[in-house]
């Protein structure tokens, strides 16, 4: 018989490789998205440790931790994933010590990392919370140099050590699309869906598309494999035929010199639309995220593949018809013309033809985004943590 441990004194220590940066009267600051998740799942728990990098780059650390049971353990600024896989020895052993008081460490992942905990642990239990594969990012990179080529042996190699340690563990995933993956590798698996959406985050309206102007929305981590290059040559075609319409972006690049952002903005000069195309950069999760979804009529999100994006919830709670890929567990947990449209990856003629039709079809509008919103109230922060604890309760 499992050893059931009492929920509200479950002490908790949590792991992922996005850094914390310490503010100089101690405080704590993560991105907002992982931030809002660390502060629901600290509510469920006694304690709350954090196994974390740090970090003194504060551009990314939006969201200070409100939680007053969470500490931190300080495994010390992050190296490139190389270097974390070759010295996790020196990096993990002795910092690992310092959580023993907790019942289990929850390793989210993929990670560098997340292959060799188990080497340091004796009377902690091990759980993976997975989120998505490298394999997978691996098999989508382009090869231009051999730099790129590295980059792809890591991820594999890293996925294959991944896959190996998880046969002597109970995970959770966030997909069905994962789970069918890791169904005769795992020792169990539980189903999880990753959220940012708080109880307060939701906007009620019964249509789009009304006002004068019709805006296009994609947030999310500016990233060739989100299909931003596939949504800027469709919205040119479509400025062509609809001209009140307007395309925002609001995310973030991991690189400060924003790439990304800068071929897209050529283009655009290219194209002739960019008085029409708006970058917003990263918006807090939160209140002023939610003031972007609240503008828009349409969101968009067309990536190459996924695990389930989060800003999927995140629109439907604010109320906005959605068009999104049939990639990853998005088909899994959508279903076609009834939460959102579906549509193939790197296909600039659906994307038109997809906003063409939400534009021209107010009863599919409404149908979407009541079925949306309802869907998005499922999927919460306050309940997805709870049901998480109460299932690693239920493993011991």
């Amino acid at each position: 018989m499992p050893l059931l441990i009492n929920i509200n004194n479950m002490k908790l220590a949590f792991y992922y490789h996005i850094p914390v940066y310490i503010t100089d009267n101690g405080d704590l600051l993560l991105p907002g998205y992982l931030g809002v998740f660390v502060d629901a799942l600290a509510k469920e728990v006694d304690q709350l440790t954090l196994v974390m990098h740090t970090t003194t780059d504060k551009i990314n650390a939006d969201y200070a931790l409100e939680s007053k049971n969470v500490k931190l353990v300080n495994l010390g600024a992050k190296t490139p994933a190389w270097h974390r896989m070759l010295f996790h020895k020196k990096i993990l052993r002795d910092k690992l010590r310092e959580i023993e008081p907790s019942d289990i460490l929850l390793v989210r992942s993929p990670s560098p990392l997340a292959p060799y905990f188990y080497k340091y642990l004796d009377n902690i239990k091990l759980n993976f919370l997975i989120v998505g594969d490298y394999k997978s990012g691996a098999a989508q990179m382009k090869v231009n140099n051999i730099r790129d080529r590295f980059i792809q042996v890591f991820l594999h190699y890293n996925n294959y050590l991944f896959k190996k340690q998880i046969r002597k563990t109970d995970i959770f995933v966030n997909s069905p699309e994962l789970a069918e993956r890791y169904k005769r590798t795992a020792k169990s698996i539980g189903l999880i869906k990753t959220t940012t959406l708080s109880e307060k985050d939701f906007f009620k309206r019964k249509d789009t598309c009304t006002g004068d102007v019709i805006r296009l929305l994609y947030t999310g981590r500016m990233d060739p494999a989100k299909g931003l290059s596939e949504l800027l040559e469709a919205f040119a075609i479509l400025k062509h035929e609809i001209p009140n319409i307007f395309l925002h972006y609001a995310g973030w690049e991991d690189n400060q010199e924003k790439p990304v952002e800068t071929n897209l903005k050529k283009r655009a000069k290219e194209l002739n639309i960019e008085e029409s195309v708006t970058f917003h950069g990263r918006k807090n999760v939160g209140e002023e995220l939610n003031a972007m979804y609240q503008m828009a009529d349409i969101y968009i999100i067309p990536s190459y593949y996924e695990g389930f994006p989060r800003t999927i919830w995140e629109a439907m709670a604010n109320s906005l018809p959605v068009i999104a890929t049939k990639v990853g567990s998005i088909p899994y947990y959508l279903k076609n013309r009834e939460h959102a449209l579906l549509i193939d990856p790197k296909n600039i003629d659906q994307i038109v033809d997809a906003v063409k039709e939400i534009i021209q079809s107010q009863k599919l509008r409404s149908k979407m985004i009541a079925s949306g919103h309802r869907l998005a109230k499922e999927n919460t922060l306050e309940k997805q943590s709870k049901i998480l604890v109460d299932l690693l309760s239920q493993l011991y």
